[in-house]
């Protein structure tokens, strides 16, 4: 449902779902589901961790029907217990991007994480919002360095009158 309503039409939709406790669903459920979400080019990407030894063959089976003859688009990130969920995501392929870039944490080519020319209105409104924050810096320093040379100018006609 929150893919059908997306506000981004053009981008591909992709779930990505975190599997901690046993899938009580049958691997032909599982297969079946994988097939509707292909025939609506959904990639889904799954983070198995806490049981995997029950929940891996269902869920390979799943991205696999998912993902078909290409072999792409969908994976399955098994993370055994000991080593931190976050750690086994950055090495995982679910961020990396269809090009090799990484998704999210900041780790892009372009000005602020984002290319321009898949979301131009991001692009350009995080551009104004860092540039008016520039300006507001300015701002207070002129006013700090200000009051401060007005301070130092009381100190000295103070001192001074002494």
């Amino acid at each position: 449902l929150a893919l059908k309503h997306r506000q981004g039409k053009n981008h591909k939709m992709r779930i990505i779902a975190f599997v901690g406790s046993p899938v009580e669903d049958n691997e032909k459920d599982l297969v079946k589901l994988a097939k509707r979400l292909k025939k609506e080019k959904v990639n889904v990407d799954i983070i198995n961790f806490g049981e995997e030894e029950a929940n891996t063959e269902k869920l390979t089976s799943f991205i696999t029907a998912l993902n078909g003859k290409d072999g792409s688009g969908s994976h399955l990130v098994t993370v055994p217990p000991g080593p931190s969920l976050a750690d086994a995501l950055i090495s995982s392929p679910i961020l990396a991007g269809e090009g090799g870039s990484m998704l999210g944490l900041g780790a892009s080519d372009f000005e602020f994480g984002v290319d321009p020319s898949a979301d131009p209105e991001l692009a350009l409104a995080l551009r104004v919002s860092m540039e008016e924050q520039r300006q507001r810096q300015e701002e207070e320093a002129r006013r700090a360095a200000a009051a401060s040379a007005a301070e130092a100018g009381i100190a000295t006609a103070a001192g001074g009158g002494e």
